[in-house]
């Protein structure tokens, strides 16, 4: 496989879905509800297996949820071309439509909680000097190893977001630890 060849896409398109095929949580009170048609999403053969289609899906979520924030929308639409498909995105949080098994969609608002959902877990051992951090989100575990000043510097940081009244999300506790640390911990030169 040459490094030009495509290994996977997806695309996004504007759509709109009718009342009459949502149920009334889907629907939000629209009688026609706009939405993100995610469609042409695949992966080579070759890279099967590996967990890619979650990434791919991640990514097209980010995207559709900042178009949704610039330009509305409600629902984000899949067309599944079989029941093995449409499996994998109920799995994911989508619902089908009534009456069409293989046409599912989620609102956008529970694909940004989704991303925006994320863990922080600190261990240390007595002796070391050093504490454990893992950060996991949607995409995965992130560790970090840090001093205890470190971990002190990352709880201030954090205190002081909360004083702000402003969600932590996944993004702010990245941001959080790499201004407590200095450092960006989770870029690999």
């Amino acid at each position: 496989m040459d490094s030009d060849d495509v290994v996977a896409y997806y695309s996004i398109a504007p759509t709109q879905v009718e009342r009459s095929e949502l149920t009334g949580g889907q629907a939000g009170g629209f009688s026609i509800v706009p939405a993100y048609l995610l469609t042409r999403f695949a992966l080579d053969r070759s890279i099967h297996g590996r967990g890619l289609s979650d990434d791919l899906l991640l990514d097209a979520l980010q995207v559709i949820t900042k178009a949704a924030s610039a330009a509305g929308g409600r629902l984000i639409v899949v067309d599944a071309i079989n029941s093995q498909v449409a499996a994998y995105y109920q799995r994911r949080g989508f619902q089908p439509i009534k009456g069409d098994p293989l046409r599912l969609v989620m609102k956008v608002e529970t694909a940004k909680r989704a991303l925006n959902t994320g863990t922080m877990t600190v261990s240390a051992e007595s002796g070391l000097g050093v504490a454990g951090i893992v950060l996991s989100t949607p995409r995965g575990d992130a560790p970090v190893v840090a001093t205890p000043d470190e971990v002190r510097a990352i709880v201030s940081e954090l205190e002081n977001r909360a004083d702000a009244a402003q969600p932590i999300t996944v993004h702010a506790l990245v941001e959080v630890i790499t201004t407590a640390l200095g450092r960006d911990p989770f870029t690999v030169d």
